[in-house]
């Protein structure tokens, strides 16, 4: 079915299990009740939050190709931010056994930082057949790059890295308005302004951790002088389908809180994109997690998409949740 969740998991896993291993610094402090009221949080829900639960808050979808998740939850400050670390390093990501095939991204980028990059006979054929509509997510000139590559196995292989190295590229010297929107074939699929509308609708962020939301929004023109960020590459396995994902992880620390961004800007094929964005704000006798997470797919759009997306929703409501719970009992033996 919907094949874009599994694509969430190592980003997903790292944000909840960092929760728990920061410890909260000393400053002023927001309190609980108002965390809870600017995100809608129900009176009900409010005490639910209190004594440690995870609760769903209702955040908007920002077009009809949105599923759209968030969560929050009050966790006590214990040990150090080890994990948080290996979330910036992409261990937690390498150690995903749906990723097949994981690298960083440096500098400029080189062929040399896709070593491992492989491409499995029926990809080679569907890269070399590329056409707009199809269910690879290309631009236009990638799209004729592929099919110039004359279906000679070196070849396409070479025009992927390029094509992957060249979005790198872009993505890091101009951010969103570097992203190329995937053709469709008579129409266009703008990942930029689905990603900066999923920014801009977690207004929480805004208010809280207005240095990191400022930077998520305008990157890289707002990086923060305290930002740390990674780029990888990395192949999952969806659904028996090789995924080539180009992942963007910063993290920063800004007044009081911490936050984490985790950003996949480009997907070959099954979804389209996907960000989630965590803040970890010092609250009395705790930390408050604030989490929210965009997945977007065309699989959703269009007739009969209400239902889908609420099917959708609850899917990844579901993992979020099997996840967190599965984080929460491992740090906690």
């Amino acid at each position: 079915m919907l094949r874009y969740a599994v694509g969430m998991r190592g980003a997903l896993m790292a944000l909840l299990a960092a929760s728990f291993l920061w410890v909260a610094p000393v400053g002023a402090q927001p309190s609980p009740e108002a965390i809870l009221a600017d995100l809608k949080i129900s009176e009900a829900d409010k005490q639910r939050v209190l004594k440690g639960e995870l609760v769903s808050a209702v955040i908007p979808e920002v077009s009809e190709r949105d599923l759209s998740n968030s969560f929050v939850f009050l966790v006590k400050a214990t040990t150090p931010e080890e994990l948080a670390k290996q979330l910036v390093e992409g261990k937690l990501t390498a150690n995903d056994p749906q990723v097949k095939s994981f690298g960083v991204l440096r500098g400029e980028g080189s062929p040399a930082d896709m070593s491992l990059l492989t491409l499995p006979e029926a990809q080679e054929k569907a890269f070399a057949k590329a056409k707009r509509g199809s269910a690879l997510n290309l631009a236009a000139s990638e799209i004729t790059a592929f099919n110039a590559a004359g279906g000679e196995r070196a070849a396409v292989l070479r025009t992927l890295q390029e094509v992957l190295l060249g979005r790198y590229r872009a993505y890091r010297d101009g951010g969103l308005t570097s992203i190329a929107p995937y053709e469709r074939g008579g129409s266009i699929t703008d990942v930029s302004g689905d990603l900066r509308k999923a920014t801009e609708s977690f207004t929480v962020m805004k208010k809280y951790l207005p240095a990191f939301h400022a930077m998520v929004l305008d990157y890289p023109k707002a990086m923060a002088p305290n930002a740390r960020e990674r780029f990888f590459w990395a192949i999952y396995d969806v659904n028996g389908t090789p995924t080539y994902v180009l992942t963007h992880v910063m993290t920063v620390n800004d007044g009081a809180g911490r936050a984490f961004v985790t950003r996949q800007y480009y997907v070959s094929q099954g979804y389209n994109a996907e960000q989630a964005e965590g803040g970890f704000l010092p609250v009395q006798g705790g930390t408050m997690v604030i989490y929210a997470a965009h997945a977007f797919t065309d699989q959703v759009a269009g007739m009969g998409g209400s239902m889908k997306r609420g099917i959708g929703r609850r899917v990844m409501a579901e993992k979020l949740r099997e996840m967190f719970e599965a984080n929460r009992k491992r740090i906690e033996r």
